[in-house]
């Protein structure tokens, strides 16, 4: 490129010889492009285009339409201008031309001009009429909390060649958010939601033309992304818990034996020891008895602390529910009622189910530490005063840490809290 930009200066100063001054300004130019062409090919394109409409005509048109060469070439090295940044000096400069009856400079000038607004246009009705696809690497499922890695690909239909920003919304992240593609493009994303349900965030793809002229945003669908709520995964893992355990009931913890009696669980037989004595025997378990009742504050101030509170009561009453044969729930609306629960192995899915579902979400958004309405305050320092006739020592409280600190503050010495 820099020989021929340098040619088109030379033949154009020798087709002006007449003309002194434009002769010596074609010569420094030429020289001048000689020297910087890799460092600013853009403005010496523009100058040489400027230039070579000034020739004798007709030879300025076919000089300016050989260093519309120059130009596309140019812009491809690193343009970061939009097309008018090209089109308006250039139109402003035909119709000064034309003003003047210089319409061989006008006509000389015009075929850049068209050059540009041509491919812009072209490129501006590609990047809105290509079909767009984005295609993960890996089935999308996380559960809620949880950070999931996995690629992306674009894929574009017919394909182009573009440079492409990605944006992605809250609870996605993209690297890198800008690459080239040549009809498809991969990139690492990592997905993290704390509320379960399907996810379909809008991503925002920005094409830029090989020349720089023309940016175009497009908003796609990104694939369903299935997120698993805290207490739904905390159930399946306490299925497997509870049904592990029950397997290997008493395996460590077996006491001593008695005759087998109607009515007894058949997974407590102890099948070893009835060979041996011939008889039916069972197992009889050396536990640690039953412990104090969980207070459970059934209230949280979003859904996403709602699905907190209600995994951190599953993972504890099923790792319980592995050494005692059954637990005392006791949940505590905001308003002070009380509801009494028995959890055991038999009924452990149905009641958890009951218990979750009625947890409520107040909705409480805070500002400065405190909510509009003042209702935070007012169920912070009520319950502790509604509960007190409930607790007494070795109870373990579950909720919400904004609305257990009051409470663990009263009956520090009594409670066990764990505070989410």
């Amino acid at each position: 490129m820099r020989i021929l930009a340098a040619s088109l200066l030379i033949a154009s100063a020798l087709l002006s010889l007449g003309n002194t001054a434009l002769f010596s300004v074609l010569v420094i130019t030429a020289v001048i492009t000689w020297l910087y062409w890799s460092k600013s090919p853009i403005p010496l394109s523009l100058a040489i285009i400027a230039l070579t409409s000034l020739v004798t005509p007709p030879m300025d048109m076919a000089l300016t339409s050989i260093s519309t060469v120059l130009i596309d070439n140019a812009l491809k090295t690193g343009n970061e201008r939009p097309w008018w940044f090209y089109a308006a000096p250039l139109s402003a400069s035909i119709l000064l031309a034309i003003i003047l009856r210089q319409f061989y400079i006008a006509a000389s000038l015009s075929i850049p001009l068209l050059y540009i607004l041509a491919i812009s246009l072209i490129n501006v009705i590609r990047f809105y009429t290509i079909t767009i696809e984005l295609r993960p690497g890996r089935e999308l499922r996380v559960d809620a909390g949880s950070e999931l890695a996995y690629s992306l690909t674009v894929l574009t239909r017919p394909r182009v060649r573009a440079l492409m920003e990605v944006r992605a919304p809250k609870g996605l992240r993209v690297n890198p958010a800008r690459l080239y593609m040549n009809g498809e493009a991969s990139i690492k994303a990592i997905a993290r939601y704390n509320l379960g349900g399907v996810k379909r965030p809008r991503i925002t793809l920005t094409f830029i033309d090989v020349s720089g002229l023309v940016r175009v945003s497009r908003v796609v669908r990104h694939p369903r992304i299935v997120v698993i709520p805290r207490t739904k995964a905390a159930i399946q893992f306490a299925r497997g818990l509870l049904a592990q355990s029950a397997l290997a009931l008493g395996a460590e913890d077996i006491r001593e034996v008695r005759e087998y009696m109607p009515g007894d669980p058949i997974r407590r037989i102890h099948w070893k020891k009835s060979a041996k004595l011939n008889k039916l025997v069972i197992k009889l378990l050396q536990g640690p008895g039953l412990t104090g009742p969980i207070i459970l504050l059934s209230y949280a101030s979003s859904p996403v602390w709602v699905d907190r509170v209600g995994e951190v009561l599953v993972y504890l009453t099923a790792e319980l529910l592995t050494r005692i044969p059954s637990i005392e729930v006791i949940s505590v609306n905001r308003d002070g009622e009380i509801t009494n629960y028995t959890l055991n192995r038999d009924n452990y899915f149905n009641v958890i189910e009951n218990i979750l579902g009625r947890i409520e979400n107040l909705n409480i958004k805070l500002i400065g530490g405190g909510d509009y309405a003042d209702l935070l305050s007012a169920i912070k320092y009520s319950i502790p005063l509604r509960i007190k006739d409930i607790v007494r020592e070795g109870i373990i409280t579950i909720g919400q840490g904004l609305f257990m600190e009051p409470i663990c503050r009263v009956f520090k010495e009594r409670l066990i809290c764990i505070s989410v």
